[in-house]
């Protein structure tokens, strides 16, 4: 048996369905080979084909972009030079989106150290006036007491 399928054939749905229909086409065919209920002798070799080509057709809804064990075996699609400069600019703009966002949590965090220094600042400042006015009032309680 070749271990290469697709895994839409198998469940029975047409390329393009929705999560909705894979998982019900799971179902169907999962009460029919399941191990359980089979008597088929390779029916746990059957059973799993069929979850992994459920749960390969779950993530390529959830991801269309990322790349799968099948897709990495098959030879590039060509492209052409607006779809280069397509890819190139949507790279270039995730980049940018990027280096943005480093920058904003970069300052974010000058900003928190800038902010807990003014804090430290003031709380030294408040201690200093405080032990200013402790010291006064010690020297007016010894004056007074001599």
């Amino acid at each position: 048996m070749s271990t290469a399928y697709d895994p839409n054939e198998l469940l029975g749905i047409a390329p393009g369905a929705s999560e909705d229909e894979i998982r019900k086409a799971f179902r169907r065919q999962a009460k029919r080979v399941h191990p359980d209920v089979s008597d088929a002798t390779d029916a746990a070799e059957q059973f799993a084909r069929l979850k992994a080509a459920y749960d390969l057709l779950l993530k390529r809804l959830e991801n269309p972009l990322e790349p799968t064990p099948e897709d990495l075996y098959r030879p590039a699609t060509p492209v052409d030079e607006q779809q280069q400069e397509m890819i190139i600019q949507a790279h270039r703009r995730r980049r940018e989106a990027e280096q943005r966002r480093r920058n904003r949590r970069r300052a974010a965090v000058r900003g928190n150290a800038r902010r807990a220094e003014r804090e430290n600042e003031r709380f030294r400042a408040e201690m200093a006036r405080r032990r200013a006015a402790y010291e006064a009032q010690q020297r007016e309680r010894d004056a007074a007491a001599e």
